[in-house]
């Protein structure tokens, strides 16, 4: 049965906000730890939409048997995403935004290669101008132009793979709960998987009474997230602020939280 946690989620907490075209750097912002509510929706799915929250939770079989692999993960498992997000969107097409990105709770005792630490605040991943900078770059010029004639999405699609309960979960916020001035336009600095030092902006999140956050108790490595990281139409535009939290209820023995999410691009005729 749902029920809900009170629990701790770091927000961006300057000591005064910036000018209006200020661009903090993402990966240096002042935080600060807020109690927040956040429901369970377990039992509860079919009550959330991509349209409404900006979120669901879906069944989603996967094929794969390692998701350390980073072949086998290639090979199965970006297929497998690329079906799921046409089935829950109608989509027309979609194309990957960025490499798999395997994250593991701080307990975890060894960090495989490649594998990264939890996202542990509010923020979204990208923003209006980021989104069409990362459609350039991932698509051939010509058919960028095309495609950005029409509406498009980003959708982030994870799955926890350790057997739950998680002991940091995933937590969301309903997108309707956000306000324009809860947000931070950042700017953000990485080397990527393929080697290249790439800049884009990004989004944290001032704290909010009024946002509401949600996540889903004991998640299977058989259902997913999907959740909204852009959306061209201004009807259903805003992102999803997410951040990882812990969970104090979980118990000590909880194998440490193993997850795997990819970002895509969504494509319709509209």
């Amino acid at each position: 049965m749902s029920g809900q946690l009170h629990a701790t989620i770091a927000y961006y907490d300057p000591p005064a906000r910036p000018p209006d075209d200020a661009r903090p750097d993402f990966t240096n912002l002042p935080l600060r730890g807020r109690p927040v509510r956040i429901e369970d929706i377990r039992g509860r799915a079919d009550e959330f939409s991509l349209d409404r929250e900006g979120f669901t939770v879906v069944d989603a079989p996967t094929r794969v048997r390692n998701f350390y692999d980073r072949a086998e993960v290639a090979l199965a498992y970006v297929p497998e995403v690329g079906e799921l997000l046409r089935a829950v969107t109608g989509c027309g097409a979609t194309a990957m935004l960025n490499s798999p990105v395997v994250r593991l709770s701080s307990r975890a005792a060894e960090r495989p290669a490649g594998a990264t630490m939890t996202g542990d605040f509010v923020h979204a991943d990208y923003n209006v101008p980021a989104a069409e900078q990362m459609l350039r770059r991932t698509l051939p010029a010509q058919e960028a132009e095309a495609r950005l004639r029409h509406r498009y999405s980003i959708f982030n699609v994870w799955r926890a793979f350790s057997a739950p309960p998680q002991d940091v979960p995933l937590a969301l916020c309903d997108t309707r709960s956000v306000a324009p001035q809860d947000k931070q336009q950042c700017s953000i600095t990485l080397q990527i998987s393929s080697g290249e030092v790439m800049t884009w902006e990004n989004i944290a999140y001032l704290h909010s009474a009024e946002h509401r956050w949600f996540y889903c108790s004991d998640m299977r490595r058989d259902e997913a997230y999907v959740f909204r990281g852009f959306d061209s139409d201004p009807a259903r535009a805003e992102q999803v602020p997410h951040s990882a939290f812990e969970d104090r209820t979980c118990p000590s023995s909880a194998a440490p939280r193993a997850s795997i999410e990819i970002r895509m691009f969504a494509f319709y005729d509209e």
